[in-house]
């Protein structure tokens, strides 16, 4: 009978050892190689009727060395899930193992070993002490200006069809019902006042999106450095050296690791807040994701009416496996960041939209 025992070998890092017997595994290997023999064809027999002595000659210790394998791995899930173990990638197969030491002609006692990383317990960082900036950018008269400019020039007729494009080039539009009419289709803009405080309105809403996501910046460096986390380094490292198309150098690890382990400190943190706060992404969730996209792509808003061609591509967007991965991931980080955000302390604060800009300069470059 399999036994499975467990020892730890460092910080949440523990060794499994697998020990299978012969009874363990024989029976399934004899009946995979019957199974075998039933679809074998070989010159001079019939299919289905190679004697499974000749089988097992020929291809018994490629089925052996699998069921032996098969039966290992199944334990080890099995001791795992009874465990309720909760590790990092998967468990990593140690040096000592080696497959050549199983022979088909001499079934005997196996013995397999496993390293695994094991995720820490730990406390998310307290954010109802943190303090955090919301900064509030109110559009000038300048920036107005600079805009109604800019809508003159699009909006202009060439003096030259044939000439250059530069502003000399362009009549500008005049500032009237025909321009508000062609930037603002859909809203009933009659004079300049209403025009320009339609796009400081635009302005502003542009500058509260660039405000909101440097607060969330925030708070993402705040969860990150004030939750404190174990990791088990050595288990990772090895795995990051073995697990990808091909190894890689102590030194390439040792250069990757840090930007490695903030991702997978920032996926743990997610991970307990989306749990803590049973944050949930449904269907309904993802099928107005898919709408918005779908409408950005396109330059619309929305359309009044349901349209069929809406329904039958959306629906076609949530067969996309890639897709759904994509969406349920940025609207699940989005609910986490509108928790977040309600539990902060927010201090609004006036500032001129170039101060602002050299602000998140300054910080990024700090953060990199």
């Amino acid at each position: 009978m399999a036994t499975v025992t467990r020892e730890n070998i460092g910080t949440l890092n523990d060794k499994i050892t697998v020990k299978i017997a012969k009874e363990d595994y024989l029976s399934s290997f004899e009946k995979s190689l019957k199974n075998y023999s039933k679809t074998a064809s070989l010159p001079g027999f019939r299919k289905g009727m190679v004697p499974t002595g000749l089988v097992k000659k020929m291809h018994g210790q490629a089925v052996f060395t699998d069921e032996v394998l098969k039966t290992v791995e199944k334990e080890l899930t099995k001791y795992m899930v009874d465990e309720k173990l909760d590790i990092f990638a998967q468990p990593l197969p140690l040096a000592e193992n080696d497959a050549r030491q199983l022979d088909v002609n001499n079934p005997a006692e196996y013995t397999f070993g496993f390293e695994v990383g094991l995720k820490p317990d730990f406390t998310i960082a307290d954010l109802t002490k943190e303090k955090v900036t919301q900064y509030k950018i109110e559009a000038t008269d300048e920036m107005i200006n600079q805009q109604v400019e800019r809508l003159q020039k699009a909006y202009g007729k060439k003096k030259d069809p044939e000439g250059n494009e530069d502003d000399e080039s362009i009549e500008k539009a005049e500032v009237n019902e025909d321009l508000f009419k062609m930037v603002y289709p859909g809203k009933e803009i009659s004079n300049e006042a209403d025009f320009r405080a339609e796009i400081k309105k635009e302005i502003e809403a542009y500058w509260q999106e660039q405000s909101k996501n440097q607060v969330q910046h925030e708070i993402y460096h705040r969860l990150l450095d004030h939750s404190h986390i174990t990791f088990p380094e050595t288990f990772l490292k090895r795995w990051l050296e073995t697990s990808g198309e091909k190894p890689k150098t102590s030194e390439e690890v040792e250069k990757e690791f840090p930007g490695f382990v903030n991702q997978l400190k920032w996926s743990l943190i997610n991970e307990k807040i989306a749990k803590e706060q049973k944050i949930d992404i449904n269907q309904d969730d993802l099928k107005a994701f898919a709408k918005k996209q779908l409408f950005g792509y396109m330059g619309m808003q929305s359309v009044g009416e349901e349209q069929p061609w809406l329904e039958e591509y959306v629906n076609r967007m949530m067969q996309d496996r890639r897709f759904i991965d994509d969406a349920y991931h940025r609207l699940q980080t989005e609910k986490i960041f509108e928790w977040a955000e309600g539990q902060v302390q927010k201090e609004e604060k006036s500032i001129s939209a170039d101060d602002f800009t050299k602000m998140n300069q300054e910080h990024q470059h700090h953060h990199h």
